[in-house]
């Protein structure tokens, strides 16, 4: 791994058909990262890539399309869950599209999952996993969206959406001594986040968690915030974009497989076409200060 830059991966549901495509032309053209971090639907397609799994994502998608019990309002009725969790988040990963975890456990990669702790509103991120359930039990909390998905346990701690507390988790990679990174996200360029209108929902179902309750009202304006950085970092050449040109045509719940293989086409081919100037960002990318260094390094 030649260069020292972090890896940024938005969130955004079936959008991330988008960040596929991107993450298969960095596996054809050998492009790896010490860091990677990520939050919700990122987590699940950021796995694939930590693995080295070339189109196990597309196949993914094209398994949750076909399935019409992977995305059902009847579900969510029935059940209170939108997305059929046990089979996104078990039998797909375990048996119909394999993770091979010995191949992420050897990665020389960090992966990095943000998750959201449900009583203090807070990030809770995850980068160790022993063993494969522990993993795919991150990934499901990352993925679980308040009132759409049922809260998921781990180590204790009770775990929603981390695009919920942190959508665009950048600070982990600044914190672990990356001073560039690449983001990729899946809203176009000019986006705005707008307050949402559930806020009398909210209310009702996480009356006895405040700090939740004003997380979700004020999340628009930390998307919002977290953007006007990423720009000013930009244009100061410590970050690479790579967005959709355009608004995407899929939605967060997308199960048309067409539009779904447009956009991960979408997405491999806007990377294509900035290709050169990423690999001129990556080569002039600083290493890390001596003091993480030091600090990170056995002696």
């Amino acid at each position: 791994m030649e260069h020292q830059t972090g890896l940024m991966l938005e969130g955004g549901g079936m959008r991330c058909a988008y960040t596929a495509g991107v993450l298969d032309l960095f596996m054809d053209k050998n492009i790896d990262f010490p860091f990677v971090a990520t939050a919700s639907a990122g987590a699940l397609i950021g796995s694939s890539y930590i693995a080295k799994q070339r189109d196990r994502n597309y196949k993914i998608l094209k398994e949750l399309g076909k399935n019409p019990e992977s995305i059902s309002f009847k579900r969510m009725f029935q059940k209170r869950e939108l997305f059929n969790m046990e089979y996104i988040f078990d039998k797909v990963p375990n048996e119909i599209v394999p993770l091979d975890f010995d191949a992420f456990n050897e990665s020389k990669s960090d992966f990095i999952i943000g998750t959201t702790n449900i009583e203090t509103g807070k990030p809770v991120y995850y980068d160790t996993f022993d063993e494969k359930n522990d993993l795919f039990t991150v990934i499901r909390a990352s993925c679980s969206l308040p009132v759409l998905s049922p809260s998921v346990t781990f180590d204790h701690i009770e775990l929603m959406d981390g695009g919920v507390s942190n959508p665009i988790p950048i600070q982990p990679l600044m914190d672990r001594g990356m001073k560039k990174h690449v983001v990729i996200l899946t809203r176009n360029r000019g986006y705005t986040k707008k307050a949402t209108k559930l806020n009398w929902l909210y209310k009702r179902l996480f009356k006895e968690k405040p700090a939740l309750q004003k997380l979700l009202h004020d999340r628009h304006l930390l998307y919002n915030q977290t953007m006007h950085q990423l720009r000013e970092m930009e244009m100061r050449n410590e970050l690479f974009i790579i967005q959709p040109d355009e608004p995407l045509i899929a939605s967060r719940i997308e199960k048309n497989h067409q539009k779904l293989e447009q956009l991960y086409m979408q997405g491999y081919l806007e990377a294509e076409k900035k290709l050169e100037d990423l690999e001129i960002f990556l080569s002039t990318t600083d290493k890390p200060p001596a003091s993480y260094i030091e600090e990170n390094v056995p002696s």
